[in-house]
């Protein structure tokens, strides 16, 4: 075997972190050298409480003001299951190849492709969406199916793709993770950051990006349920973020594209002593202002937690589409209760309250 050097080395060591904490639950949100991440170990739902660093795997908990702690504290204080546990510990002792000291010189950042063997055979075991009320026609379309081998063995998967059709990323729901709540819920492979879904799934019509033409209109939304919720109802023109924000890909790709509304519509986490969702919309809000005309961007969250239990509770979507919010009042709620620090972010909310304030008098 020819030996590596220290560059792959390093990137093997990197993506095999990433591979233990994506299926461990963690979802994470690459800030170059190190990623954030909410502490799952501990249950919080703070996005950015975690800092882990890429090469090593360090870590430290910012909200409880915990020291740095090496990768495997966090594994043993995550994984409830010994069995499971053994094995990522087992895997992680492995003995890498020797590798030859080279210069370091900037990575290049190259596409990652995924082949039959990674992604298995995808059967068409609908069921388990058939009763959150997907139907057949909408799976069939997003080209997904339960896997039974390769790295989404057990889970319901949908393959992410390019522009040019080639697969670069798989999502895969556990369908077992309500019983089995040491399995994480949902395991993402690839560069979600680079993922523009589900509009470059191929199809003939090119139905997703056709309905963004039609309508001028674009909905974000965090996950995949969200998408299969609204796509079941005739909502094709949509994008999913995979978290609670956007990467520069995504907002790149709404600059380009000739609409004249963008809803966010992220997670309505009602009843939860912190919305989630609702800050969430509210730091996309002032982050998208930056760059496209924020007249153009409003905030509309789900009647429920999200478009999924919508659906399974029949609550007709157009209630959502025929939602009323008073834009003076949204963005006053967001200059008294937000300490919004860009100025650039403060001198567009607060000229653009002036002209509805101007607007609503002249009317009146």
């Amino acid at each position: 075997m020819e030996p590596k050097t220290y560059l792959t080395w390093i990137e093997d060591k990197t993506d095999k972190i990433e591979e233990i904490l994506i299926d461990l639950g963690y979802q994470l949100s690459d800030k170059g050298k190190y990623w954030q991440s909410t502490a799952v170990y501990r249950d919080g739902d703070n996005q950015t409480a975690l800092q882990i660093w890429k090469n090593t795997g360090i870590w430290k908990d910012f909200v409880q003001g915990s020291a740095y702690q090496p990768f495997k504290r966090l594994i043993q204080l995550t994984c409830r299951d010994d069995n499971r546990l053994a094995q990522i510990l087992q895997s992680l002792n492995e003995k890498n190849d020797s590798f030859i000291p080279t210069i370091k010189i900037p990575k290049m950042e190259t596409e990652q492709f995924f082949n039959h063997d990674d992604i298995g055979t995808l059967l068409p075991h609908y069921s388990f969406y058939n009763n959150k009320k997907i139907s057949d026609k909408t799976l069939e379309l997003y080209k997904a199916g339960f896997s039974m081998s390769g790295k989404m063995n057990g889970r319901f998967t949908f393959p992410i793709y390019d522009i040019n059709g080639k697969v670069i990323g798989l999502s895969g729901r556990h369908l077992l993770w309500e019983n089995k709540k040491s399995l994480s819920k949902w395991k993402h492979l690839g560069r979600k950051a680079r993922w523009i879904y589900p509009l470059n799934i191929p199809n003939e019509d090119n139905v997703f990006v056709k309905k963004i033409e039609e309508t001028k209109e674009i909905i974000i939304i965090e996950g995949i349920g969200d998408s299969l919720a609204l796509t079941e109802q005739g909502f094709l023109n949509h994008m999913v973020a995979f978290g609670l924000d956007l990467s520069s890909k995504q907002i790149a790709y709404l600059i380009s594209l000739n609409i004249d509304k963008i809803i966010i519509a992220t997670n309505n986490d009602i009843g939860k002593k912190t919305n989630a969702g609702r800050d969430a919309a509210i730091k996309l809000f002032l982050k998208l202002i930056k760059y496209i005309d924020i007249k153009k961007i409003e905030i509309r969250l789900p009647l429920k937690n999200d478009f999924g239990e919508m659906l399974e509770n029949d609550i007709d979507i157009n209630l959502w589409v025929n939602k009323n919010k008073s834009k003076q009042k949204q963005i006053k709620y967001m200059l008294d209760n937000y300490n919004i620090t860009d100025k650039k972010c403060v001198n567009i909310l607060r000229d653009y309250l002036e002209k509805l304030n101007f607007e609503a008098d002249a009317i009146s």
